[in-house]
């Protein structure tokens, strides 16, 4: 968020005044059609006289949005969208007016070139809801016609039964959405809330599933038909409007209150357990503290949710509100390219920054759910995934992933800092058309320049792409290909027995998420499940299912047995391979005839003592794993398949009191001017090489990935400075080292990470092989010097002894633990790498990096400011010891099934997803352990197979 002021105002002016729309001292208006043209003879709308030029869209203007289902639905009157007034006289008569604040009804914009709180409200939708009725001539308005008017699909009218809420509201597509974590934000605001420490807000949600129950939303919500069943993991019967408390000249709160200064807010977080809160470390409930840290959280990602437009301010970052967000695309320039004629088509004149009073438009007036021909009206492209890459722009950044393309925030590469080692080569993502238009001539993709925008790079020196894509994206499938409607709008219809969540108001998004790769590839022992269904073109047939038995409509099985899945976005198809067809030899074949079966799959998923060649058989008889044993009863998919991660290490969040009346600041919740602003919000270290495995919610072994690492500090309206704060969660993990006797490692979480390989091809990397996660006898004879003293530095804290150059060999430049090092297979196990230390106030502790711009090191590069006695924190050791299994971090998810899971074994609640369990870890990165797993054959990082008898 940016302040506002006079050059900010006055460059919009200049702006509008280059383009020639406006000139004397009134700030010009956008041009249309004229506001009062006669509508063509016949029985036609003033809405369709204007937009297309004849009734039923027959004209050469704006489409037809809505050309599906039958009579009734397939040509809908504006106004039942729209509201307004259909007989009206010209623009004046026929549109609903805005509210004062932001213009009037013959100039809608007039306000939001010299408004500041106008311009913010009328782009991001933020707080349209809050004004009060208004009265144009003898007739009055609410704030929410108007928002009808300019959004049909925002849930706020949906909520009412109103726009898309007419026919898609209660029960419905509308309702579910509206109470999701993508409608409300619930996950960011519960979770952050779970992770300080805080009380939950409401207080019947108190202690319910592992006291991880969400509280805060976008707006409230209720669930009047909420029941509490203990075995249903998530549910909550309503949640209430985040408090927005930092409101300019608003008494009460933060504005002018010396009980927000710096100096006292170390009072406010526990340093003795039952004082003030249970565990040392949290936050003071109601303290604050706490009122910073959740307005921060506002800040930086309070407009990370469907319920406003979000920023709506730059190129790749246009966007609406509610169901129009996806179902109504806007161009990644923000330009119209409608038929409307009435559509300014040059603005955003600079597509990488919107200037005030300018607007962003639909990119062509057309609904999209699926691809589909429609008739009458032509084809109809589904939802692509330039619809979801906007908003999938935080700490995991899925859309990029899922297309090759890695976000060096710091600029790292480019200016030869990355950490922990420079990769042997790089591509920036300069030439990329899908981030940077000729057309549109863009100099940033959300606000990242090609410097920030990795698309190829080679850590180990092989000439393979480190962060390839994922293969889905590179067989031409979308998003929505797999994220269908039941998962993204939080309900069906028709929920299958299984689905006891849907249009629930869930806690956290992996308890709405049913699909999974089984659901299209089925396991090692049978195929996927399927059942009789209506596909999404309405056609009968047997389609695929997701984890709760809802049929996957774009999923079907045909007479020979084979799985077709036709693209969503493009109607393309595409044969879906069974797992078990590539685990055994049953002469199954692709669409080019070529075998699917694949030996490296069933030595690494098979079932042992299922044929001769399943799973991963040892030259020694006393190395074999027990008959029945498959990799896949205990880890997902992603766990090997996944190829790199985003890890975000280290994030500064700062929060600064501004009440300088020429600066504007705006609440991402309620649209109204308040006194702070983000100092900073930044990630220390980006690294994809690195990763962790963990169990998730499902109870399986899967990749995971630092969490909001969270070192916060506030400066206050004095201009004085807080210390630097972390936190313990509620259960008291993440930050105790006196618990652990361990620097803690903050938070982690379990993470799809989409970069899906199943092989080596081409220039890319695949998946993860043996080597990636397990001891080899041949590791340990080349390496274990420098094992024995990493492993012995790590276990007693003495990091001066680490060899930091060894380290960035063995880990930085080392793709898939090419040299076979137990180092890797250490860090792999969740016991750390010794890399990522930091000190008390967030500045990194190593001997490597050396740039001088890190936070909080005083303009020092951390190399030459290395004191082993500094360490605070060990951000990626998520378990203290591999001899006590002591868990040395915070996770925010419990089990969906709500039990206590073997995998965890050891750990201080094993009903929380987490780091792995004592005997794993052992079992995993042990040499010394009795049941420590040691390979002598297996498949090195280039899925090469080594040792075979």
């Amino acid at each position: 968020m940016k302040p506002v002021n006079l050059r900010w105002m006055t460059w919009g002016l200049l702006l509008w005044a280059a383009l020639g729309v406006g000139c004397g001292g009134e700030p010009p208006a956008v041009p249309e059609a004229p506001p009062d043209a006669a509508p063509p003879v016949g029985a036609v709308s003033t809405c369709m006289g204007c937009h297309n030029g004849e009734a039923d869209y027959a004209g050469e203007g704006l489409k037809n949005p809505h050309p599906f289902g039958g009579p009734g639905s397939n040509n809908i009157e504006c106004t039942t969208c729209h509201g307004g007034d259909p007989a009206g006289a010209g623009k004046v008569g026929s549109h609903v007016p805005p509210p004062p604040l932001f213009g009037t009804p013959e100039n809608p914009r007039q306000k939001l070139f010299t408004d500041p709180e106008a311009e913010f409200n009328r782009r991001t939708l933020a707080g349209i809801d809050k004004i009060e009725d208004y009265t144009i001539g003898e007739k009055t308005y609410t704030a929410l016609q108007y928002l009808q008017f300019i959004n049909p699909g925002d849930l706020r009218v949906v909520s009412k039964n109103q726009g898309c809420g007419a026919c898609h509201g209660a029960g419905q597509q509308g309702e579910w959405f509206h109470h999701s974590p993508i409608g409300q934000s619930s996950g960011f605001f519960g979770g952050t809330r779970f992770a300080i420490g805080v009380d939950n807000a409401v207080a019947e949600n108190r202690l319910l599933y592992q006291d991880t129950a969400a509280d805060y939303g976008f707006r409230a919500v209720i669930d009047e038909g909420f029941e509490y069943v203990a075995e249903v993991i998530g549910p909550v019967g309503k949640l209430i409007e985040f408090p927005e408390k930092a409101g300019y000249d608003k008494t009460g709160g933060i504005f002018e209150n010396p009980a927000y200064n710096a100096n006292a807010l170390a009072d406010y977080q526990v340093t003795v357990p039952g004082q003030g809160g249970a565990h040392v470390n949290q936050v003071m409930t109601g303290s604050p503290l706490e009122d910073l840290i959740m307005e921060q959280v506002a800040i930086t990602c309070g407009d990370c949710h469907a319920g406003s437009a979000g920023a709506n301010n730059r190129f790749a970052d246009f966007r609406s509100s509610g169901c129009t967000s996806c179902h109504m695309e806007y161009s990644l320039d923000g330009r119209s390219r409608s038929g409307d004629p009435n559509v300014n088509r040059n603005e955003p004149a600079n597509p990488d920054a919107i200037a005030a009073g300018e607007r962003a438009h639909i990119k062509d007036h057309q609904i999209r759910n699926i691809a589909r021909d429609v008739p009458g009206h032509g084809p109809v492209s589904g939802i692509a995934d330039t619809a979801c890459v906007g908003c999938h722009q935080g700490s995991n950044r899925t859309v990029l992933q899922f297309w090759g393309i890695r976000l060096d925030q710091n600029k790292d590469l480019v200016n030869n800092f990355q950490y922990p080692a420079n990769p042997n080569s790089f591509i920036t993502a300069a030439n990329d058309p899908r981030l940077f238009s000729a057309a549109a001539q863009n100099n940033t993709f959300n606000g990242r320049d090609a410097d920030q925008l990795i698309a190829f790079e080679d850590y180990d020196g092989d000439g393979l792409d480190d962060t390839p894509a994922d293969v889905h994206h590179e067989a031409g499938m979308v998003c929505i290909d797999c994220h269908g409607g039941r998962d993204l709008h939080g309900g069906t219809a028709n929920p299958a027995e299984g689905d006891t969540r849907s249009g629930k108001i869930i806690s956290r998004m992996d308890q709405g998420v049913g699909i999974q790769c089984e659901s299209c590839h089925g396991t090692i022992d049978e195929s996927a499940l399927y059942k009789p269904c209506k596909t999404d073109l309405g056609e009968s047939a047997e389609c695929a299912q997701d984890l709760w038995g809802n049929p996957l409509g774009n999923v079907t099985r045909n007479a020979q047995g084979k799985f077709w899945l036709r693209s969503r976005g493009t109607g393309d198809m595409h044969l879906v391979p069974q797992i078990r067809d590539v685990v055994h030899d049953n002469n199954v074949t692709d669409e080019g005839g070529a075998p699917i079966y694949n030996p490296k799959a069933a030595f690494a998923m098979g079932r042992v003592g299922d044929g001769v060649d399943q799973g991963p058989i040892q030259n020694d008889p006393l190395k074999k794993p027990t008959n029945g044993f498959t990799h896949t009863d205990n880890l997902d998919c992603a766990s090997c398949h996944s190829s790199w991660t985003n890890n975000c290490v280290g994030c500064h969040l700062a929060t600064e009191y501004d009440a300088n009346p020429q600066n504007f600041f705006f609440s991402n919740i309620t649209g109204e001017r308040i006194v702070l602003k983000e100092a900073a919000a930044d990630f220390t270290y980006i690294t994809p090489v690195p990763f962790q495995l963990a169990v998730n919610t499902r109870g399986k072994i899967t990749q995971t990935q630092p969490n909001t690492k969270m070192f916060y500090r506030y400066t206050d309206l004095n201009g004085d400075e807080s210390e630097v704060f972390t936190f313990n969660d509620r259960h008291g993990l993440g930050n105790d080292p006196d618990a652990t006797g361990a620097p803690p490692a903050l938070s982690h979480n379990a993470i799809l990470a989409h970069s899906i390989r199943g092989k080596i091809s081409g220039n890319n990397e695949g998946p993860r092989y043996c080597v990636a996660c397990h001891l080899t006898e041949d590791g340990l004879a080349n390496h274990n010097a420098n094992f024995t003293q990493f492993r012995n530095a790590i276990a007693n804290n003495n990091y001066g002894n680490l060899n930091f150059n060894v380290l960035a060999q063995h880990i930085g430049q080392n793709t898939g633990n090419q040299l076979n090092s137990p180092l890797w297979v250490h860090m792999v196990a969740g016991l750390g790498s010794g890399l990522f230390l930091f000190d008390e106030n967030g500045c990194p502790v190593n001997r490597l990096d050396a740039n001088a711009d890190r936070q909080f090191c005083n303009n020092q590069a951390p190399k030459n400011r290395f004191n082993a006695n500094n360490v605070v924190y060990d951000l990626d050791r998520m378990i203290a010891n591999a001899q006590n299994g002591a868990e040395n971090t915070s996770n925010k998810h419990p089990m969906l099934d709500g039990e206590a899971s073997d995998l965890r074994t050891g750990s201080e609640n094993q009903r929380m997803a987490g780091p792995l369990g004592r005997n794993l870890v052992r079992r995993l990165a042990d040499p010394d352990y009795a049941q420590a797993i040691i390979l002598d054959r297996y498949y090195d990082a280039d899925g090469q197979e080594q040792n075979v008898d």
